[in-house]
């Protein structure tokens, strides 16, 4: 089984394996998954269940990266344990991470649910005791799409091969394993006409079993809509509106950009055209129905971007014949600049959205709007819709190769003008507010509460507080986004069992990955940077490596590692291919001895090279190296900790620390090795190794 993330293959990200630990093939902790879906009025209520069970002998940490609809709400979290319903609670982003984290320390099941960007989320299920089971329910809340008339819900649960660099870390990111398979049972219930997923009637309580290998994409036809009442979580009623946008009056000047990627190539969903040939077949039939005020200018990218003209009315069908197929990469801010250079203030991006590229922090506040279509079952929302959700922009999505119908919706929504989010505020919170939603008006009111009504939010009512987030003032939207239990940049949701089992030792991270999408395929390998697969061999030559680098050679300072004392002290730094020397006396006394070693585990001085302990298995090892085993490390690594060890010593006899109570010198100088290391799991040793050691000794600059 092959395994990627950003293009490497698992095996060589160790901060959390995924099928392979050192090799070796472990359990996938994910053994099933139910989706309910409730659909009424244009509003959807989406509950995943999840079961997850440790199939092995020691505690694990099952962790899932996942892609939710860029306009959906994580409005509740649940956690079934040994019969027991537990509900999380929301907390600000630090605090939920660290009531997770002491959890774990503690050897207490615990269930963390983030969102590391918009459009992706991560769920962690810390320190599951062996043969114990958990089911995780999250609660999602999201507007349905106009598309061409008919209510559509989109959710994605895969994603392709990803241009460019993730912001995120390896032990968070997205992954795909060809070889998993991930079956779910799916049921949907509809107030007016019926769903119809993927070309197929859905009976209503009738579940059937689907591929979690692409989106689900359910059109209900003869639905409608319309109005809805909940609750806020002060007892206010609220009363939330979804209806089409009409087709404004405004003359469009739009520039529009399509993706011709090597990723373009795959086909959609039935298999009749490919996502590119989706993209050209819609703009050739929609300009051609542009009114003669309109204006349209086309480009198209890959690597780099090409203009392709511009023309006005009926006549801006014509720019689709210099349309170039599928080929490349995706260099989305590229395109972009190159549009603002040409005076764009709107502009529509035609995308499968397999695109890390972002560019958005510079785009604030110019007077741009950007607005997309996301076509293909494997197109990702996140980067995409952030730039759109920050520019006023909406995203659309194009289920099967029918982009005719979104473009339609687009071009009614730019004809509106007016910002993205509008509303009154009171020191109360919000009152009214309005906002532009994938072709749908989505409006809400909020009415003060009557005496004696409960505080208990429900769905609706959590997706209106999400809504409401950007109108009000980062304080209060965090506390508000709390106090209706929600997931979002700001707060995450967490909870801990404290009446269950407790586990001893680590949790030994489980990383679940994604099924590949249904429609990559091996043309899109073949359009991807030439020198991919000459750094993935790169990658697997390097066993003990996060990523394949060049060494730095003799980067440990030669006075901490050795009893001699050499007149001056050579600190290689060969990694820029430069070298820095710093002087050290022949002779010094005992407090410039302490001085010198607390400099250098605080990193005042240059910081020892630790590229032997990268990629290291702290969660799978470190139970051993806590009792004393030194036996896993090799040769040059328990050369590193003995050396450290002999410097930690003398640290302390310097501090006129003897008979105080000493640890294994060895464990400490290991917990300061895991310190100065990155990742979750290396920091959660080296709180186990230096657990009592003094200030002193754990004092950073």
């Amino acid at each position: 089984m092959q395994a990627t993330a950003l293009g490497h293959h698992l095996e060589t990200l160790h901060d959390g394996l995924t099928t392979f630990c050192e090799g070796e093939p472990v359990p996938v902790p994910l053994t099933a998954t139910m989706i309910a879906v409730r659909i009424a009025s244009g509003l959807a209520i989406v509950r995943t269940t999840r079961s997850f069970r440790n199939a092995e002998a020691n505690p694990i940490e099952a962790l899932m990266t996942f892609p939710v609809g860029f306009d959906a709400v994580v409005t509740e979290l649940v956690a079934t344990i040994d019969g027991r319903r537990m509900l999380g609670v929301a907390k600000e982003r630090s605090e939920a991470r660290e009531t997770y984290e002491a959890a774990l320390d503690a050897g207490r099941l615990s269930v963390l649910h983030e969102e590391a960007l918009r459009g992706i989320h991560i769920l962690s299920i810390g320190a599951l005791p062996p043969g114990a089971q958990v089911a995780v329910e999250l609660e999602q809340a999201m507007p349905l799409i106009d598309v061409g008339g008919v209510p559509s819900l989109r959710l994605p649960m895969t994603a392709g091969q990803l241009y460019g660099s993730s912001p995120l870390l390896p032990s968070d990111d997205l992954i795909t394993a060809d070889g998993i398979r991930h079956v779910a049972g799916l049921s949907i219930t509809v107030d007016a006409g019926h769903a119809v997923l993927h070309g197929q009637t859905v009976v209503p309580d009738q579940p059937v079993e689907i591929l979690l290998d692409r989106a689900v994409e359910v059109l209900v036809e003869g639905g409608s809509f319309g109005s809805l009442s909940g609750k806020a979580a002060d007892g206010s009623t609220v009363s939330l509106t979804i209806e089409p946008v009409g087709s404004g009056e405004a003359a469009l000047d739009l520039h529009v950009i399509v993706d011709r990627s090597g990723s373009t190539n795959s086909p959609v969903r039935d298999g009749t055209s490919t996502v590119w040939q989706a993209m050209r077949d819609g703009l050739a039939s929609e300009l051609g129905e542009m009114r003669v005020t309109d204006r349209v200018t086309l480009w198209q990218f890959d690597n780099d971007c090409q203009f392709l003209g511009a023309a006005r009315g009926p006549a801006c069908a014509r720019l689709v014949e210099k349309l170039d197929g599928p080929r490349g990469g995706t260099e989305l801010a590229g395109a972009i600049r190159a549009a603002l250079a040409k005076g764009a203030k709107d502009i529509l991006v035609l995308t499968d959205g397999q695109t890390w590229a972002h560019m958005v922090e510079d785009l604030k506040g110019g007077g741009l709007r950007i607005s997309a279509i996301l076509a293909g079952p494997q197109s990702l929302d996140a980067n995409i819709g952030h730039l759109c959700a920050l520019t006023g922009g909406q995203v659309q999505y194009a289920p099967g190769r029918d982009v005719a119908s979104a473009l339609r919706s687009a071009f009614a929504s730019l004809r509106q003008v007016g910002a993205a989010v509008q509303g009154e505020i009171t020191e109360a919170g919000p009152r009214t507010m309005a906002a532009l939603r994938g072709g749908v008006r989505l409006r809400v009111d909020w009415s003060p509460p009557e005496p004696g009504t409960t505080t208990d939010s429900d769905a609706i009512g959590r997706f209106a507080a999400a809504l409401a987030l950007p109108l009000l003032p980062a304080a209060q939207a965090e506390a508000f986004a709390r106090a209706h239990s929600l997931c979002t940049h700001m707060t995450s949701l967490v909870l801990v069992d404290d009446a269950g089992e407790v586990t001893e030792g680590f949790s030994r991270m489980r990383k679940v990955p994604l099924m590949a999408s249904a429609s990559m395929s091996s043309s899109i390998a073949a359009c991807m940077a030439p020198d991919m697969a000459a750094t993935r061999r790169e990658e697997l030559a390097a066993p003990n490596m996060l990523l394949a680098r060049r060494p730095i050679v003799d980067a440990i300072p030669r006075q901490i590692l050795s009893d001699s004392e050499p007149k001056s002290v050579k600190y290689g730094m060969d990694i820029e291919g430069s070298q820095a020397s710093h002087s050290v006396p022949k002779k010094s006394s005992q407090k410039t001895m302490l001085k010198r070693t607390l400099d250098w585990l605080r990193g005042e001085e240059r910081v020892p090279d630790m590229m032997l302990f990268n990629g290291f298995s702290w969660d799978t090892h470190g139970d051993t190296l806590l009792a004393g085993d030194l036996s896993i490390l090799s040769a040059d690594q328990r050369n590193v900790v003995e050396r450290l060890a002999q410097r930690v010593q003398s640290a302390y006899a310097s501090a006129n620390a003897v008979g105080t109570g000493i640890r294994d010198s060895r464990i400490l100088a290991l917990g300061l090795i895991a310190d100065r290391s990155k990742g979750r799991i290396a920091e959660r040793f080296a709180r186990r190794a230096l657990k009592g050691a003094p200030p002193w000794l754990l004092a950073k600059a």
